[in-house]
């Protein structure tokens, strides 16, 4: 079996490493094959958190354009990836999305040559407003495709939306490097004290991670911390973006103490930062996941998590690890996390709920169901 996945860029580490388990799996089996066309090194909004690092990348890969990716025009990207579906010979591609021409191109020539095709799908319904004939074109789009590997449930119940059928959702999972956070963060424990101290942290505090742009709600986040009143408890705001100078505009002129803005960091550093805090919030008013969230978790700590984020449905179990919210409730958010002010003892309780849910979204286990899910097509559609 010849397996082609063609992705977005190069500086996802956490496709990285499930590229990588997967790669292991395919050695494991004689004869099949395995290549990763990636389109190109990065986005540009995510250039500021740091370079591609290779050595994550344990796979055979061919990037396709040294570039960013918003710079290679639609034309370039589908003669690159199509160079390479008649090199390669595949047997079944995985292409990412249903929206960018490339793809689709590639897509329609593979139903038009015989081999098989699998989609990964991140959105849900629910986390952009949906435009009618979109989703006319979505269903036209999808219904050409002979597998998906959906990033969770919620994503899933879309894709059957548009009819697809049960037996073709493959995969509901998505995973981050587990064990390097977690060491990561296990090292950064012992300074824990040393690092709170250098920052000016109080005893206690809740964290956000991630880009400081609108549709991230971090306001909103600021301004639920603001109706808690409680010394003992700080927020840190981690990260970089368009939205950075309101928020620190906002937190001055309405004199909001206990607000540590820390700039944004590689991804690898994220736990380091994280080891600092004891409760971690996504406001997010849409979001197709949230990695960020796995990251917590992996490093135990429970989660207040909007409900427009699709890792809500999976990994948050209200009242065990965390809770869920509806991300245009302020005063929700803030009734969330004034529970753990008032009951501390429940940080490590749902701490550890957070860590054993985490054991079953990891690189291995998400590159094993893609093997299946590869053979199952293969086997269904001869």
């Amino acid at each position: 079996m010849r397996i082609l996945i063609i992705h977005q860029y190069l500086w996802s580490h956490y496709k990285g490493k499930i590229y990588t388990e997967l790669q292991k799996v395919v050695d494991s089996n004689k004869g099949d094959e395995l290549l990763v066309l990636q389109t190109s090194l990065n986005e540009i909004t995510r250039a500021n958190l740091g370079p591609v690092d290779r050595s994550i990348h344990q796979y055979n890969y061919q990037v396709l354009v040294d570039d960013y990716y918003e710079n290679i025009p639609n034309l370039t990207r589908a003669k690159k990836m199509l160079y390479w579906v008649r090199k390669f010979k595949p047997d079944v591609v995985n292409i990412s999305g249903y929206y960018e021409g490339g793809m689709n191109t590639v897509l329609f020539y593979c139903r038009m040559v015989g081999i098989k095709v699998i989609i990964s799908v991140d959105s849900t319904e629910n986390d952009n407003p949906k435009v009618w004939w979109k989703e006319a074109f979505k269903r036209f789009v999808v219904n050409r495709a002979q597998g998906f590997f959906c990033y969770g449930s919620k994503a899933a119940e879309y894709m059957l939306k548009f009819g697809i059928k049960p037996h073709q959702i493959l995969l509901k999972n998505n995973a981050v490097d587990n064990a390097k956070v977690w060491s990561v963060f296990t090292d950064a424990l012992a300074e824990r004290n040393v690092w709170k101290q250098k920052y000016g942290l109080r005893p206690y505090n809740f964290i956000y991670t991630g880009r400081l742009m609108t549709i991230k709600n971090v306001a909103g986040l600021v301004k639920a911390y603001s109706q808690l009143k409680s010394k003992d408890w700080g927020l840190i705001i981690l990260g970089d973006g368009v939205e950075k100078d309101n928020l620190q505009a906002y937190v001055a002129s309405d004199q909001i103490d206990g607000v540590c803005f820390i700039e944004g960091q590689v991804w690898y550093n994220v736990p380091k930062y994280m080891a600092m805090a004891d409760v971690f919030v996504l406001p997010s008013y849409s979001e197709p996941w949230g990695l960020v969230v796995n990251e917590a978790m992996v490093c135990g700590l429970p989660v207040i998590v909007s409900e427009k984020c699709g890792s809500a449905f999976d990994l948050v179990k209200n009242g065990l690890n965390g809770y869920t919210f509806n991300p245009f409730d302020t005063a929700q958010l803030a009734e969330l996390m004034a529970g753990f002010i008032a009951e501390p003892e429940k940080i490590k309780q749902f701490g550890s709920v957070s860590q054993e849910i985490i054991r079953d979204y990891s690189p291995g286990q998400v590159a094993h169901q893609m093997y299946d899910g590869f053979k199952k097509v293969m086997n269904d559609y001869q």
